[in-house]
Parts: structure tokens; C-alpha cells; sequence
């Protein structure tokens, strides 16, 4: 076969459509996890111990799909673009498109959870930031900045892995604490 090599290893274009194909396919996924997760999250709510594990579960299927996702473009660049500097500035610089990914995926998350509770979207900046300043939004944000570091870095391990999974339980535990201590719903 022209993509398996005589090890019957796969190539890198062969290994990096493979893993656009799976990113994609659990894109589609978490789309329906997400959607499922907003809809029955008072419920799940009502039992705490549940809430964490089931927040817990949402936040990990966020950050493994992160992981895919920015392993699927430190794969893509190598294999489809040319050698030139500016196709490889994120990969270069790797702690500066770290915090600005992680910037745009914690404010897109605020908004969109904010706008399915209330139906519309209306709020300043003073809430966004009480929002992401509260101890499990940095926690998150802190998870969300190492896994896409350590992916464009190509430093990701188990070991790494298993402690950013470990941010993102005590995340977990902390937003359903709050929650369970404030009596707020979604």
C-alpha cells in the first residue's frame, strides 16, 4: 500500500487525515454531549455527587477534543505546508497562542453557556470576568492552557495528561460546590 511503510508504520499525510477524520467525527459527538449536558443539567444538579462526575465528564471530553484538535494541527503543518516561518509561527511560539486559544475558548464557553440560560446575550464585562475569576474558571483556564501547550510543544505524556485530568476533576468538584453552596441553577 503507497501509505504504510515497510515498518507498516503510516505515514504522516496518511496519520494526520486519520486524525482530521477522528477529530471531526468526535466534533460531532461532543456536539451532541453538549447539547444534551445544558439540557438536563438541572437534574443533574440535584444529586452532587453525580453533578461532579457528569461535570467532570463534560469538562474531559472539552479538553481530550482540545487535544485532538491541536494535535491534529501540529501534525498538519509538517505534513501539508511548506517549510516557510509563517505557517509555523504557531508552532514556534507556542506559550503566546497557548494563552490567546485559551482566552477564546474560556470567553466563548462564558457566553455560550450564559446565552442558553437566558436565552439571549446580554452581559458586560464585569460579569464575564466574575465569571472566569472564580476559583474553577481559573483552574479550567490553567487545564485548558497546559493541554494546548504541552500539545503545540509536543511535550503531552501520560503523566501530563493524568495532571491536567486531575485539574479539571478538582475544577469539577469546585463548580459543583459553588453551585451546591449558592443554589444556582442553570
Amino acid at each position: 500500500m503507497k501509505g504504510i511503510k515497510a515498518e507498516g508504520s503510516v505515514n504522516k499525510k496518511v496519520r494526520t487525515t486519520i486524525l482530521g477524520c477522528v477529530f471531526a467525527f468526535f466534533l460531532a459527538l461532543a456536539y451532541l454531549e453538549n447539547i444534551s449536558f445544558l439540557r438536563y443539567v438541572n437534574y443533574v444538579l440535584s444529586i452532587p455527587p453525580f453533578a461532579v462526575t457528569m461535570f467532570f465528564i463534560h469538562n474531559i471530553i472539552a479538553v481530550s477534543l482540545i487535544i485532538i484538535g491541536m494535535s491534529f494541527y501540529v501534525d498538519f503543518v509538517p505534513a501539508f505546508l511548506p517549510k516557510r516561518d509563517i505557517d509555523y509561527v504557531v508552532l514556534n511560539h507556542p506559550r503566546i497562542f497557548a494563552l490567546a486559544f485559551t482566552i477564546i475558548i474560556l470567553t466563548v464557553s462564558v457566553l455560550r453557556v450564559y446565552r442558553f440560560h437566558y436565552g439571549f446575550l446580554l452581559m458586560n464585562l464585569t460579569q464575564i470576568l466574575m465569571l472566569l475569576s472564580l476559583p474553577h474558571g481559573i483552574l479550567e483556564a490553567f487545564g485548558i492552557y497546559r493541554a494546548i501547550y504541552k500539545t503545540l510543544k509536543g511535550e503531552l505524556t501520560n503523566r501530563v495528561l493524568a495532571e491536567i485530568y486531575m485539574i479539571f476533576l478538582l475544577a469539577a468538584i469546585l463548580e459543583v460546590g459553588f453551585l451546591q453552596v449558592l443554589k444556582i441553577r442553570y
